[in-house]
Order: C-alpha cells, then structure tokens, then sequence
C-alpha cells in the first residue's frame, strides 16, 4: 500500500511537471503566433499605404492620357481641316 501510495505521488509529481513544461511551450507558441500576426497586419496595412498610393498615381496618370488623347483628336481635326483648306 506504501507503494501504491508513492507510485501515485511520484507520478502526480511527473504529470505536474510535464503539465507545467507543456504549458510553458503553448505560452510561448502562443506568444510566437500573436508577433507573427502582429507583423503580418503590419505588413498589410504598409501594403495597403503602398497600394493607395499607387492608384493614386495610375489614377492620375489616366487623366493625363485622357486629357492628351483628347488634344490628339482635336489636332487631328484640325489637321484634316488644314488639308481640306489647301
């Protein structure tokens, strides 16, 4: 029986300590998981800035070739009634 008993001792001894080391590591995987996520929404929202900033210049740049594709047809106009002149 004073086996049994410290059987049951040393093994609720063992338990605990590998429940605490278990413990300590899901901590930390847990701890590795939010960093890692924090960067990554880091890394979106800097990506994001980069990604409005981008279409800010290709919107621009589309007003540009509109406005520049307009004047082409107004030349062209202008160019075929020049010739129609002479």
């Amino acid at each position: 029986m004073v086996d049994l008993c410290l059987y049951v001792k040393v093994k609720t001894e063992q338990l605990s300590n590998e429940t605490a080391s278990l413990e300590e590591q899901e901590a930390g995987l847990v701890h590795d998981c939010v960093r890692e996520l924090q960067e990554m929404s880091d890394r979106i929202g800097r990506m994001h800035g980069e990604l409005a900033a981008k279409s800010d210049v290709i919107a621009s740049q589309n007003e540009k070739i509109l406005e520049l594709m307009t004047k082409i047809a107004s030349l062209e106009k202008n160019s075929v009634k020049v010739l129609e002149l002479y």
